[in-house]
């Protein structure tokens, strides 16, 4: 009996430490939750937090690009600006003075890179005009002509204006269209009666004739 009853003692014992662990396991189930779940709340306003600050530091990167890009932009434009002033007419006279020496094919690259590049500024009519007589001199008329007419066309205001609509005649001649070339020569004379371009007009219709 002795033994039985300590025996039974012990069961008592061990299954109200059994249910005491289980009971213990029970309850911190939820607790372990809890701090897992609060763990991750604050990692996700951590993570926010650090993508906002990612986000500022993006935006003001972009604003430092731009305003890199600006100067360097101001930049260009001023180091344009300088090249204009001192370098231009430079430019231009280099290649005016290759047609004065007859270098027809140089000239013509000069003047197509000059017109390019320089295309705003005072010298672009001489320019073009002078690029016509490099085509005109090699007999590439029908270049020539386009240089010719686009000075009659889009600089009516140009010094070479007179000058173009002679040499617009001449062209149309050299290439065939003589009806074209009277018609030109006689509106030259017509409009600009005391101009040297017009004798010439004058001396290119009595060999015509």
């Amino acid at each position: 009996m002795e033994i039985n009853e300590v025996c039974i003692k012990y069961t008592c014992i061990l299954l109200t430490l059994m249910l005491f662990i289980s009971g213990c396991v029970t309850t911190n189930k939820p607790i372990v939750k809890e701090v897992v779940n609060n763990e991750s709340l604050s990692n996700k306003k951590e993570i926010n937090k650090l993508k906002s600050k990612l986000l500022d530091f993006e935006n003001k990167l972009l604003d430092l690009e731009s305003l890199i890009k600006k100067e360097q932009s101001e930049k260009i434009i001023e180091k344009l600006d300088v090249v204009s002033n001192e370098d231009i007419r430079f430019e231009y006279q280099k290649a005016f003075d290759l047609i004065k020496v007859g270098e027809y094919l140089a000239a013509e690259e000069s003047l197509s890179i000059f017109i390019d590049l320089y295309s705003d500024t005072g010298f672009i009519d001489d320019a073009i005009y002078w690029l016509g007589e490099s085509f005109y001199s090699q007999k590439k008329y029908n270049k020539a002509l386009k240089e010719f007419q686009k000075i009659t066309k889009e600089y009516p205001n140009s010094e070479k204006l007179v000058e173009a609509i002679l040499k617009t005649g001449f062209t149309q001649f050299e290439l065939g269209d003589i009806e074209k070339s009277i018609k030109t020569l006689n509106q030259l004379i017509k409009s600009y009666p005391d101009s040297s371009s017009s004798r010439l007009a004058k001396e290119k219709l009595n060999s015509i004739k």
